[in-house]
């Protein structure tokens, strides 16, 4: 089902997340401190593994070594875990106020079955809220650029559930797999450039 090629391009998104997320991590403690950098570091450690894992289920999967399932699954908790904890840190981010994540059990990955319906809708409104927050950030900071590559993720974020409900075909899974990379990679450039204007404002007070 899944070529070598196809596989490999799966792991593009999650680099792209990632670059993303370092400048979100990066921004957090020049805007709020290390509390809110911790926060966004912890819901982006949660949300990389995820497409990591997935991508390398089919990748295994499709080099014949194994379908070890068990990556795939794991994105339900990991997700919503990850964007619920991103989420509050842009929330710190925007407003000042802290959310912490309190402590809890961890389900395991083989009672994730009963609860993906209510793990989907945590991640899909706290990634909505995400990208909301961001694109609000970058406007509020004359970063007009930053909020339109905001808007192209998140617009490629509902872009792909889609592709997803139409015939999976080898040519649809291509077109997937771009939108997510072109959405990654606009959370990536866009974190970028909202990471330069806090950059910009630290310099200026330290000039001072």
């Amino acid at each position: 089902m899944y070529s070598i090629e196809l596989c490999l391009l799966g792991f593009v998104p999650n680099l792209a997340f990632l670059v993303g997320a370092f400048f979100l991590v990066r921004t957090a403690p020049l805007a709020r401190g290390r509390r809110c950098a911790w926060l966004t570091m912890s819901g982006a450690l949660l949300i990389f593994p995820d497409g990591t894992l997935k991508a390398t289920w089919k990748l295994l999967h499709a080099t014949g070594i194994g379908d070890v399932r068990i990556s795939s699954e794991a994105q339900f908790v990991l997700l919503a875990s990850g964007f619920l904890l991103l989420l509050s840190s842009i929330v710190t981010l925007t407003r000042g106020y802290q959310f912490f994540a309190e402590a809890g059990t961890r389900p395991t990955v083989l009672t994730l079955a009963v609860w993906k319906v209510s793990f989907l809708i945590v991640t899909t409104l706290c990634t909505i809220g995400t990208y909301r927050l961001l694109t609000y950030i970058a406007f509020r900071r004359d970063a007009r650029l930053a909020g339109a590559l905001f808007i192209l993720a998140v617009t490629c974020l509902f872009a792909t559930p889609r592709m997803a409900v139409s015939e999976l075909t080898v040519a649809r899974q291509w077109i997937e797999q771009g939108i997510n990379s072109a959405g990654q990679s606009a959370l990536a450039a866009g974190s970028f450039l909202v990471c330069r204007t806090y950059l910009r404002a630290r310099a200026e007070v330290d000039h001072v």
